[in-house]
């Protein structure tokens, strides 16, 4: 008889034991189950000069620690921004890869190509640039000054890798769709000088 008594006092402490290690391990899944924040993502495929609308984006939580900064949250308002870089669904909304500028809505991607050289260094997607057609003069020709093409143009995309091999570099830049045909022309003869618009 004493036997079983010793037997069932050594299983309380293992009893109890176990049962805090229940509380502990739903508390630790519980606590890291909610680490991290909702943020927009797109779940359409959205083109540049994309205006967001509802049904283009949901809300999913993420857990992305130090870089949520360069994200779309759930207490931000991506409704009305328009798209400066193209997306696919299930990408994270950066913001850098939207706008409130309305003057991109009605705007058209138009990919152009420039000789690594006459591209200005430091330009990033998403700033402001000046579009310069230049001629060069060959055979005692009459020099013809630089025309400013197109001011203030945002830029979609940039080819970084080509630029550092000295190739041409390939860029992307959101053109009012009245002015695609004037850059396009100038891009058939002479050369395209790229500014940036503030340094």
């Amino acid at each position: 008889m004493t036997y079983k008594k010793d037997r069932s006092r050594s299983r309380t402490p293992l009893a109890i034991t176990l049962i805090v290690a229940s509380f502990l391990s739903a508390f630790f899944l519980a606590t890291f189950s909610h680490r991290g924040s909702d943020f927009w993502i797109a779940s359409v495929d959205m083109a540049p000069g994309h205006q967001i609308a509802i049904g283009d984006i949901e809300l999913q939580h993420f857990d992305l620690d130090s870089s949520s900064s360069l994200y779309m949250g759930k207490a931000d308002d991506p409704l009305g921004l328009i798209v400066m870089k193209a997306m696919t669904p299930g990408e994270i909304i950066n913001i850098q890869s939207v706008s409130s500028e309305s003057k991109l809505l009605a705007s058209s991607a138009v990919p152009i190509s420039i000789r690594a050289v006459d591209l200005a260094a430091g330009i990033t997607v998403g700033e402001a640039i000046d579009i310069y057609w230049v001629i060069d003069s060959h055979n005692g020709e009459i020099p013809v000054d630089p025309i400013l093409i197109l001011g203030g143009v945002r830029l979609l995309s940039f080819d970084q890798k080509s630029k550092n091999f000295g190739t041409d570099a390939a860029l992307t830049v959101a053109v009012e769709q009245t002015q695609v045909l004037r850059l396009l022309v100038a891009t058939t003869h002479g050369r395209l000088v790229v500014v940036r618009s503030h340094v």
